[in-house]
């Protein structure tokens, strides 16, 4: 998958998790100008004698002095090939860099399907353990883009 974004000029760090699962950071220069990069990842959700299962998302991220941000901008429970992945990427990443700072946040509402902040927890301690625990993902996430490789944030 990541020949196929290098290819086309978007970077993508794969970062390895909790139980194994990769994350990938998609990103270009532009993208890091707006302080946003796109999360990817896969999980299996049921893998048993009944069925299989997993679910695949992309979201976009971002934060600012007040609050994190996450965009879904897609989610699907069906095997989703490196292709569709590719191109939901690209176009959103085409639009995100297009996107004024002013006018941000609601560009990247415009093209998701539903999205959070930290402000939706009620607690204000839960609202700053959140936001603290995004920024600092977000900010270990750009220090190993700065070093050029993969690992754990």
């Amino acid at each position: 998958m990541e020949k196929l974004f290098a290819r086309n000029g978007i970077s993508l760090l794969a970062v390895e998790g909790e139980e194994g699962i990769i994350t990938f950071y998609a990103y270009t220069e532009a993208l890091l100008a707006h302080q946003v990069l796109i999360k990817i990842y896969t999980v299996v959700l049921d893998d048993t004698n009944k069925g299989y299962e997993e679910e695949t998302a992309v979201i976009a991220i971002t934060y600012d002095r007040e609050r994190s941000y996450s965009y879904v901008l897609f989610v699907s429970h069906d095997v989703t090939g490196p292709l569709l992945l590719y191109r939901i990427v690209a176009d959103a990443i085409d639009f995100i860099q297009h996107a004024g700072k002013k006018t941000l946040l609601e560009d990247l509402e415009t093209i998701s399907t539903g999205h959070t902040t930290s402000d939706d927890l009620e607690s204000a301690l839960e609202r700053k353990e959140l936001y603290e625990s995004e920024v600092k993902e977000f900010n270990a996430i750009l220090a190993l883009i700065a070093q050029g490789s993969s690992s754990n944030p």
